[in-house]
């Protein structure tokens, strides 16, 4: 502060003694002073650069480890890891798992629609049964008549090869009632103690899994026999006879077992005896009171079961007796047709020992 007091001192009085000066001539002169006290420029980044640089030891790269590594695209492959071996390893059973349930998932795929085609084709053969080859009009004639019908052959009277396919049906629905008899599914009619035999109703929904070929015959038989006995009923004027309802009816399944039957009578001291006549509704009260006004009957008999292993009806009005056949259907008046149920005897020899028979009660419309 001193210094620059002085300086400026020193330049007044050289003003005041010299002789005029410019005014240009002052600031030169002031510029001139005040450059001799101001400090030393600022390097440039450049040249700090420059000098930072200098004060750094020199050194150089060895390249000999880079030049011995073999360039990129030439590398071997090397082994992997214990990490990466499991994960590869735990990839590669995500991989198998993923196929596997995609085997298992197309495989339920394929069963689904071999199992619905299945149903296609039960419940379109029944259809065709009813609709072509039933005859309708002996039906409607024979029931106004006489109460009851019989007819050989329902599913499997043909000479062609829907009756391989019948035959073959009829036998997935024995199947099915032996099945559902051995895995308890059929409960002992106590009515019947001593006669061996066990019911089961027939109603679909979540049991279809336990009958599907009988379910589908009692949903297509209800589907398509009453609308053409209702025609035919108007068409020969049976009068008598009520409306069929096509749209709703009460299936059950029948099975006799003889072992059951002869462990029971081992145990009855009192003989079984016969069966008396009456009508599926019961009494006149019954009569009045029960929706069943039709019913069929179709038998699931083994093929080499005959006359002497028992079973069938016999009708009180004419006598007739009508035996327990392999696919023969029997059409009765529910509320008027008094007949009575034989009993089964069945037979010792292998896969003779059993029968069923499903039936279908068809209610008014």
């Amino acid at each position: 502060m001193l210094l620059l007091t002085a300086c400026a001192t020193d330049n007044v009085a050289c003003f005041s003694c010299s002789s005029p000066l410019s005014l240009r001539d002052v600031v030169v002169s002031l510029d001139t002073t005040t450059s001799i006290y101001v400090g030393k420029r600022k390097p440039s980044m450049k040249e700090r650069r420059r000098q930072r640089a200098k004060k750094q030891p020199g050194f150089t790269v060895d390249r000999g480890i880079l030049n011995d590594l073999p360039p990129v695209d030439t590398w071997e492959k090397t082994e992997a890891s214990v990490g990466a071996k499991r994960e590869s390893k735990q990839t590669g059973n995500d991989r198998k798992d993923a196929e596997d349930e995609s085997e298992q998932t197309i495989a339920k795929a394929s069963a689904l629609v071999q199992t619905q085609r299945k149903s296609v084709d039960c419940l379109t053969h029944i259809r065709k049964r009813v609709e072509e080859s039933f005859p309708i009009t002996d039906a409607a004639k024979s029931l106004a008549e006489k109460g009851y019908f019989v007819y050989d052959g329902f599913l499997s009277n043909s000479n062609n090869e829907d009756a391989e396919f019948g035959d073959a049906m009829l036998t997935e629905m024995l199947s099915e009632s032996f099945e559902m008899f051995a895995n308890d599914k059929l409960q002992r009619d106590i009515s019947r103690l001593g006669e061996g035999e066990f019911v089961a109703k027939i109603v679909g929904g979540e049991k279809y899994v336990d009958c599907p070929r009988l379910t589908e015959f009692v949903v297509s038989v209800t589907r398509h026999l009453p609308p053409l006995l209702n025609k035919e009923f108007n068409r020969v004027g049976a009068g008598s006879l009520p409306k069929l309802d096509a749209t709703a009816s009460m299936g059950s399944l029948r099975l006799f077992d003889r072992k059951t039957k002869l462990g029971t009578l081992s145990f009855l001291e009192e003989h079984v005896s016969e069966r008396p006549f009456g009508v599926v509704c019961g009494d006149i009260d019954g009569i009045e009171n029960d929706s069943r006004c039709l019913t069929a009957m179709l038998y699931l008999s083994p093929k080499q079961l005959d006359s002497s292993a028992g079973g069938g009806l016999t009708m009180e009005t004419d006598g007739q007796r009508v035996e327990a056949v392999r696919d023969r259907i029997v059409l009765l008046r529910s509320d008027t047709c008094s007949h009575r149920q034989e009993s089964w005897k069945g037979s010792d020899d292998s896969g003779l020992d059993q029968a069923s028979c499903v039936i279908v009660h068809f209610i008014k419309g």
